[in-house]
């Protein structure tokens, strides 16, 4: 158990140092054929020209988008007769290196691609997305036709991914892709050493090998999600992952290939089948991961489902929730499941013509609520209780009242080098959003100083950049804040919100003669929202007293926040029917900014720094001599029907106290409680948690219920007690 603890803090590590090190510039330009990539390399910033996307398929969201790939200045061709892979690499290349971050839009149509396409930090390749289920005809939204001799051997993908980088809306084929004689192709996407990465509704038609994660570095924070195709080896191979990364929503299925309209000659379905175990395949790998997780899961067709190698440096002690396994020889395969924890299963469906479940290795495989159809082995708890489905939830936010953008630095001339104060022009944008009944104020990638507040009007959305979780200060949206006399940002009214935004307060981090544990919040909360149906998403806030507070918010939601905070992460208050997805805490958020070569940050505690004698680094006396005393991740007051998904904390206080609330959970985390008066749950009054997959790392009394409030949770795993349904 020792061991595991010891291996899952040296990936926190490795974590947290990759965290630092995003907080560089953008990467080298080297590894691409892209003549106009040099060219851009280096050169000074340019002015941002970003527009409101008229796609023909995405009607659920707004697009911005910094440059059309094919306009005539870049000239990605739609009809797929020339070579488009240069033509999209400069349109990335001049977001990223002239723009320092942005989205590069695709329209629908069929490119041929020849080479590699890099995707730059800070950057997003969007396409014009079509659902693989819905298809009529040969109109796949924006598709990608891969021409390529490129083999497993070359260990070269069509896209490679950086820090703090996402792909959203592409669908990827292989014309010459054969299921009689498959073609080993390397993996469709890979990426360098990186945290960060974000893939959204990607459609892999008939790739060999579908995404992994970068060979033999340590990889965390990544979010992949609705990824549907057909995958005849490996479809995903999950690596050195850290501190949590979240895979929901993967489909893959011999019938994506095989329903292809005639025109593009596909194989039969048994076919597939059949080329799918001659390869032996894999639905998911996973090496060397800690505590990452997966939901709503389905493989079918595959030699082996879910398998878990073992582990040559950390065991398997991840969350999987609603995983359908079907039509393999083994459901899931296990020789790396971690001794300590186990590795956790809540209502799903495995079969397997050999095995369901074959656990060769020393832990645990936890069941709750899961139904086999085949053969098991091995160590494997089997718990039943009772069934836990949250309700139906979206993570979509309501799109602003108006397509209006306000562009804060080309229309109102808001310094984005955080040389002068900010806020007046970004305010302008919002009141003039506000007098037009809503719109887009859009705050292009750089670094404002903001030495004031902001107030966002209902039906309005302040947006940055990158539209993802981002651990690159130098390629997003940086609010700089200085101001204590209220809250940072006010989101005042119903459907409005904060998307793809930074928040960084240089005056609040660790000096050399404040190292020792905090005592009091000079800051009030990062960012306030009351209405309806408001909305925090894909922010990072770094080194506040206080986060995220939502008050009489119905129907609320937070998908993916990112932060170092000192005192209260998320409070709720009186606010009913809400969504927390993908909240995460660690110190590496704050340590980026030290580390990102700004002169503002020159008075923080920087690694290294001898204190009474001891070398000290900054993310240590963060952890050790404050958060771990006096951060409390969630607070709920007066609060029902609150959903908790897929959410963890890193040395933290308290990871939940809820007060006359109720609560559902799933995949969630809260590592390292090790100070007296620590709790992962704390419920008063009359409240109501249940939940499955749970993990707690203390040395503390997991629970404080007070009587009247209740708890049932299925897999409920705390390091030398796990493997339990827990009922107050």
């Amino acid at each position: 158990m020792k061991t595991n603890r010891v291996l899952s803090l040296l990936l926190a590590i490795a974590l947290m140092l990759m965290l630092a090190a995003c907080g560089g510039e953008t990467d080298t330009v080297s590894d691409t054929s892209s003549t106009y990539s040099m060219l851009t390399t280096n050169t000074s910033k340019s002015v941002s020209n970003a527009f409101v996307v008229e796609s023909k398929y995405r009607t659920d969201r707004v697009i911005v988008a910094e440059i059309d790939a094919t306009s005539k200045e870049y000239g990605a061709d739609p009809t797929g007769k020339t070579d488009s892979t240069a033509a999209i690499q400069a349109a990335i290349d001049y977001v990223a290196f002239r723009l320092k971050g942005g989205t590069v839009y695709l329209p629908a149509g069929n490119y041929r691609i020849e080479g590699r396409i890099v995707v730059r930090p800070g950057t997003t390749l969007m396409g014009d997305y079509v659902d693989p289920d819905k298809v009529k005809g040969t109109d796949y939204g924006t598709m990608l036709w891969v021409y390529t001799d490129k083999r497993a051997k070359d260990l070269l993908s069509v896209i490679q991914m950086t820090s703090s980088s996402a792909i959203d809306g592409l669908t990827i084929y292989y014309p010459e892709q054969k299921a009689d004689d498959p073609i080993d192709y390397y993996y469709t996407i890979d990426s360098q050493a990186s945290v960060c990465r974000t893939i959204k509704n990607l459609t892999l038609i008939n790739s060999y090998c579908g995404i992994t994660n970068p060979l033999g570095s340590a990889s965390g924070l990544n979010t992949m999600t609705n990824v549907k195709g057909t995958v005849l080896n490996t479809g995903l191979y999950v690596q050195n992952d850290a501190d949590i990364s979240y895979y929901s929503d993967f489909n893959l299925s011999p019938k994506y290939w095989a329903s292809m309209d005639k025109s593009f000659n596909p194989p039969t379905e048994k076919q597939v089948r059949s080329a799918m175990r001659k390869t032996n395949s894999y639905g998911i790998k996973v090496q060397n991961t800690d505590r990452d997780c997966f939901s709503d899961i389905y493989l079918d067709g595959f030699t082996y489902g879910m398998y878990g190698e073992k582990p040559e440096r950390t065991a398997w002690n991840g969350s999987c929730y609603n995983v359908n396994i079907t039509n393999t020889e083994v459901g899931i395969y296990e020789e790396g499941a971690c001794t300590a924890y186990g590795t956790n299963f809540a209502e799903s469906k495995i079969s397997g013509s050999k095995f369901a479940i074959q656990n060769v290795s020393d832990g645990d495989v936890n069941l709750y609520n899961v139904t086999l159809d085949g053969r098991t082995a091995g160590r494997i708890v089997t718990l039943n209780g009772e069934k836990k489905i949250c309700d139906e939830y979206s993570t979509v936010i309501p799109k602003p009242a108006k397509n209006t953008l306000y562009n804060v630095v080309k229309d109102y001339g808001a310094d984005n080098t955080a040389k002068s104060d900010a806020t007046a022009a970004v305010q302008k944008a919002l009141d003039d959003a506000k007098a037009n009944k809503g719109g887009i104020v859009y705050v292009p990638a750089g670094k404002y100083q903001i030495d004031g507040t902001l107030t966002v009007p209902a039906g309005t959305m302040l947006l940055g950049a990158f539209y993802y979780a981002s651990s690159a200060p130098n390629n997003s949206s940086v609010l700089y804040a200085y101001s204590k006399s209220k809250e940072f940002i006010t989101v005042n009214g119903d459907k409005s919100g904060v998307v793809g935004i930074a928040v960084c307060y240089p005056e609040n981090g660790i000096t050399e003669d404040e190292y020792e544990k905090r005592n009091e919040k000079e800051y009030p909360a990062a960012i306030k929202c009351v209405g309806k149906q408001t909305y925090v998403k894909s922010v990072t806030l770094a080194a506040t007293d206080n986060g995220v507070v939502f008050e009489n918010s119905d129907n609320f939601i937070i998908d993916r926040l990112f932060m170092t905070v000192w005192f209260d992460g998320v409070t709720v208050k009186n606010s009913d029917n809400g969504i927390i997805h993908g909240v995460h805490t660690n110190v590496g958020y704050a340590t980026s900014y030290n580390s990102s070569g700004d002169g503002r940050f020159r008075n923080w505690l920087n690694t290294g720094k001898v204190i009474n004698g001891q070398e000290t680094a900054t993310a240590y006396v963060m952890l050790d001599y404050n958060i771990c005393y006096t951060m409390t991740l969630f607070t709920l007051d007066n609060c029902k029907n609150i959903q908790l998904i897929e959410d963890f904390h890193y040395g933290a206080l308290n990871f939940l106290k809820m007060n006359n609330s109720s609560l559902y959970f799933e995949n969630i985390e809260g590592s390292r409680i090790i100070r007296s008066g620590g709790r992962l749950f704390t419920l008063t009054g009359n409240s109501t948690l249940s939940g499955v997959n749970a993990i707690c790392y203390a040395n503390q009394p997991a629970f404080e219920v007070e009587s009247g409030s209740t708890v049932n949770i299925g897999n409920m795993d705390i390091a030398g007690q796990q493997n339990h349904v827990k009922t107050y």
